[in-house]
Parts: structure tokens; sequence; C-alpha cells
């Protein structure tokens, strides 16, 4: 007989569903939130709403192009429904697992059975990955210059500043790691092979020795590639340009749901740097789409915009928008990866 261990995973998911029913219900049920702006009388711009849902799209949508862009450049038969069918997992897996840790492996899954090389598919990734840090310490940098008057005449100065100073840290830490192991094959292959070792002395690898050869060879593939990227400025330019127009796309949309309010007071480049900084202090929060401190981040930033009673429904909307609808819209791709997550089960009940 076996003994069963701990559901540890299962106790997490429960708490992440129940989390985020209850923060449904607060953002709706309690007072001055959603159902009581809609009972008012008030009403809302539902226009304003669907341009707001639109913005998000360009968000998924530049999201592909950047992704078609990357493995193109070598495998020419790359689609863009290719493209938009790994992206869209990606996205979903991001947003159902802590940190959005679950993106990138299924998407170099993916990859791999449409016969991408796995040294490649997760060089390109990280390169992609690499680009979207750099442009959102830039742009969190930006936004603070902009918004350094807000930042210091808002009644939660001190939190705020905290929450700005953890994300900073926490995703320059990020950019740090992943340039260290991205141009440095010493520590790339040390940490890769401990970790293939670990995995082999538990059973889930099996035949280590057989697999090392090929793991260094897609190392070598993966720094050759990293090396390579930085010669074809034709590639790197533009996804660049597109990660911003991507970043812009998403911080709109708290703005949008303010003009959805008939609210007109304050421009979009206040609304969107604020959102700025919701990303950059709820990106590394280690829960699923980082419940609850996203919600949290949000009416400490937006608390003096949304006023009159519709903070709670901003953030509520906002939250079905950038989030729920995202794992809604996303989740028929996760059936992509159905062997995957089938294999994994198998060898955690082994």
């Amino acid at each position: 007989m076996k003994k069963k261990s701990f559901p540890t995973k299962l106790v997490f998911n429960i708490f992440v569903i129940c989390l985020c029913v209850g923060i449904v219900c607060f953002f709706f049920f309690s007072e001055d939130g959603l159902r009581d702006l809609l009972q008012s009388g008030q009403g809302i711009i539902w226009q304003w709403i669907v341009v707001a849902v639109i913005s998000q799209l360009v968000y998924m949508f530049t999201e592909t192009t950047v992704i078609y862009l990357f493995i193109r450049e070598r495998y020419k038969n790359f689609s863009y429904l290719n493209a938009l069918k790994v992206s869209f997992t990606g996205l979903f897996w991001s947003a159902v697992t802590p940190s959005s840790t679950g993106g990138q492996p299924m998407q170099i899954y993916l990859l791999h059975s449409m016969n991408v090389e796995i040294g490649y598919a997760t060089s390109r990734l990280m390169q992609k990955f690499l680009v979207y840090q750099v442009v959102l310490t830039f742009i969190s940098i930006i936004s603070v210059i902009l918004n350094f008057g807000y930042i210091l005449t808002n009644d939660n100065i001190l939190f705020i500043t905290v929450l700005l100073v953890f994300g900073f840290v926490s995703q320059l830490a990020v950019t740090l790691v992943i340039v260290m192991f991205s141009f440095s094959p010493n520590i790339s292959r040390k940490f890769i092979m401990f970790f293939a070792k670990v995995l082999g002395k538990i059973k889930i690898v099996k035949n280590l020795d057989s697999k090392i050869s090929d793991i260094d060879k897609q190392l070598d593939t993966f720094h050759s590639s990293n090396k390579n990227i930085y010669k074809k400025p034709k590639l790197l330019i533009p996804a660049v340009i597109l990660t911003f127009v991507q970043f812009i796309a998403m911080f709109l949309v708290p703005y949008f749901i303010y003009l959805s309010f008939g609210m007109t007071d304050i421009g979009p480049v206040q609304i969107a740097t604020s959102q700025a900084f919701v990303n950059l202090m709820s990106g590394m929060i280690p829960i699923p789409g980082a419940s609850g401190a996203a919600e949290l981040g949000y009416t400490a930033f937006f608390g003096a915009i949304f006023v009159g009673g519709t903070l709670k429904s901003s953030a509520l909307i906002w939250r079905v928008i950038n989030y729920y609808g995202v794992i809604f819209a996303t989740a028929p791709f996760a059936y992509l990866t159905k062997d995957k997550t089938d294999q994994a089960k198998k060898e955690s009940n082994k």
C-alpha cells in the first residue's frame, strides 16, 4: 500500500479559486460595488468597455506577432496561426500558474511538437521575455518620472513606495538572472545539469547519461541563437517596438474603463502610468494572476482617480477584461498541451 501524500497542489488550487470567487463577490456585492453602480442609474457607456476589450485584444495579438517574428526568422514554414496557438497557450498557462511560470514551458513543448528545435525555441522565448522585462522596466522608470507628483500627494505614499521598490527590485533581479543564464554558458550548463541530475535521482528523467549529450547539443543551440540575435537589428528593433505597443494597449484598458463612467478630468498618461505601477508590483506575486495583490495594488494606485463610488466597479471590470476574460478566451488552447499535462500527472502518481 502506497502512503498517500498530502494533496498540497489540490489545496492550493482550491484556495486560489475561493480567493478569486471571494474577490469577485466583494467587488460586485459590497457597498459601492458594481451592483450598486448598476442599480444607481448612473449607467455605463458600454462602447468604451468594448474599446477596453479591443485594447486587451491588441495586447494579445501583439504578443502573437512577436512570437511569429522570432520563430519565423529560422523556420519559414511557421505560420501566424501557429504563433497564435503558441501565444494563447502561453497566456492561458501563465494566467493559471504562480508567477506565470507555466507559460513558457508549455510554449516550448508546443513549439517542439511543431518541429521547432528545443534549444532554438527556448532561446527565442528567453529573448522575447528579456525584451519584455527591459521594456517594462524602462516604461516603469518613465512612469515614475511622469507621475512623481501624484505619488508624493497620494494619501498612501508609504504603501505605494514600498510596492514600487518591491516591484523594481523584483524586475531587476529577474532581468539579471535571465541575462546571466542567457549569455553565460558555464552558469546555464551547471544550472541545467544540476536539475537534470536531481530529476534523474528521483526517476522523473530516465536514462540520464543518454540525455546529457542531447542537453549539451540543445544548450549549444540556445547560446549560439542568443549571440546571433544582436547581429539582427531587423528582428530585434521591431520586437522592441511591438512590445512597447503591447504595454501601451494593456495600460490603456483602465483609461477606457474610466471614460465608460463618463469621467474625463484625468488624462490617459496618468492612468496608464498608474497601471504600469500595478503591473510592476504584482508581477512577482507567487499566486496565479497575482490574485488579491493585483486588486490591492489597483485600489492603492487608482483610489484617487476612480471617485464617486466607482473604484470597486472599475477594479472588477478591469479584472474581468485583463485576467478572467483572458483565461476564458485562451482556455481552448490548453487542449494543445493535453499530452504534456497527462504525462506530468502520470509521473506525479508514480
